[in-house]
């Protein structure tokens, strides 16, 4: 009987051609994630070089005026992209994995990456976890929703009661030749994807191919019990269809809509706004109270005095623009609890949607999640401070573009 059933699978073309889609669609997906990691390292390459250029050129026309400089040079961070983010490429397109800031103020640079089409994020990427959470069950579906109804529809199901003792035994080893088909797809792209995009074969790879592989048992076990029902074949379709759009579309979506109505961001373009709004007002402004507060932030910095009829200082200038920070800084500590809190609650959906979770934990595993987008923001904030705390003593204190080991 099993000899039969293999034959009985594997001559039938509809199931060969669904199983090369599978292949096909893969395989797409693995060279999209394979060029956006070849432009993504391309372009923080490049960057090491332009920031040479960039402090050549200014220090050549500007040697004399160390905070001028300063003032053009960017300083790049990069946010490291793990081989595995080709195949779950997550928030890498819309959060940039380098990001280079002045010393100047923060917040404005910082949201620059915010704005984006949301339609870009609405459509998502066409990789690799795209493939297995969208397309694999649409497979699984129409391998498994007629396994019994089939045969009842053409008549065949009495003969096979007759013949096998145990339809149970039967259907599972129906199933169980179709979880064989899936599974070498699916092996077969894990593979081609750890060669051709050399990932390495770590407990971050192994806990992303298991993953992925559970999310496919899902579906299996779950047409193994729609089917148990014995309903027609148009049934069972239906059924799984609905549970398919549900989970992958009506029910995040819907989520989506209620989580941005209990935590509505509009703090990115706030903080921006006060930021800019904070240090153009300074210049109306008597110096005084900007530079106490600026003292009182930096105490270090108190030997450096600006006086009232002062024109214009770079000591001036550099206090006010982290002023602008300051003044911002409680909108954009709301934007990152907000962003914290929306992600806590896609976690808790996760719990009960398999796609869901298995989207959560792939992007958290190639470090492609808002986890790891936040973070990096942490990250960039301290980065900022580092390059104004070390360049803010040399401009005040008047040293000159040569005295900098650039």
């Amino acid at each position: 009987m099993n000899r039969y059933l293999y034959t009985q699978f594997y001559r039938n073309k509809s199931y060969i051609i669904a199983l090369l889609f599978l292949l096909m669609a893969g395989l797409m997906a693995i060279y999209t994630g394979k060029k956006f990691l070849d432009r993504n390292e391309d372009i923080i390459s490049q960057s090491g070089a332009f920031q040479k250029e960039s402090i050549e050129r200014n220090t050549k026309f500007h040697k004399d005026d160390l905070g001028l400089v300063l003032y053009y040079i960017k300083f790049n961070l990069v946010n490291e992209t793990p081989r595995l983010a080709a195949l779950n490429i997550g928030m890498r397109d819309l959060n940039p994995s380098i990001q280079g800031i002045t010393i100047r103020n923060l917040e404005e640079q910082r949201y620059n990456a915010d704005f984006y089409n949301p339609a870009n994020a609405a459509v998502g990427n066409f990789d690799f976890s795209f493939v297995i959470i969208f397309l694999f069950p649409l497979v699984i579906v129409a391998f498994c929703y007629n396994l019994i109804s089939e045969e009842e529809e053409r008549g065949t199901w009495k003969l096979l009661s007759v013949q096998s003792g145990n339809l149970q035994k039967l259907l599972d080893q129906k199933m169980f030749i179709r979880l064989l088909a899936v599974t070498a797809v699916y092996l077969a792209l894990i593979i081609i994807a750890s060669v051709w995009i050399k990932i390495p074969l770590d407990s971050y790879y192994t806990a992303f191919m298991i993953s992925g592989w559970l999310y496919i048992l899902f579906w299996f076990a779950l047409c193994r019990w729609i089917v148990s029902f014995r309903k027609s074949s148009a049934q069972n379709a239906l059924v799984l269809l609905t549970v398919w759009v549900g989970i992958n579309f009506i029910i995040p979506m819907s989520s989506n809509i209620l989580i941005q109505k209990l935590y509505p961001v509009h703090e990115s373009l706030k903080a921006v706004m006060e930021q800019r709004e904070g240090y153009h007002n300074k210049w109306d402004e008597a110096k005084r109270p900007t530079m106490e507060k600026f003292h009182k932030a930096y105490p270090q910095y108190s030997n450096f005095k600006v006086e009232e009829n002062d024109v214009f200082t770079w000591t001036w200038y550099y206090a006010m623009q982290h002023m602008g920070d300051m003044e911002s800084a409680k909108s954009s500590e709301l934007y990152t609890e907000k962003m914290e809190k929306r992600n806590q609650a896609a976690t808790y959906l996760g719990y009960l949607l398999p796609n869901l979770h298995t989207q959560l934990i792939e992007s958290h595993l190639a470090k492609s999640d808002m986890d790891n987008h936040l973070q990096y923001a942490s990250s960039l904030k301290k980065f900022h401070e580092k390059k104004r705390l070390f360049f803010y003593p040399l401009i005040f204190s008047g040293k000159n573009a040569e005295s900098i080991n650039w």
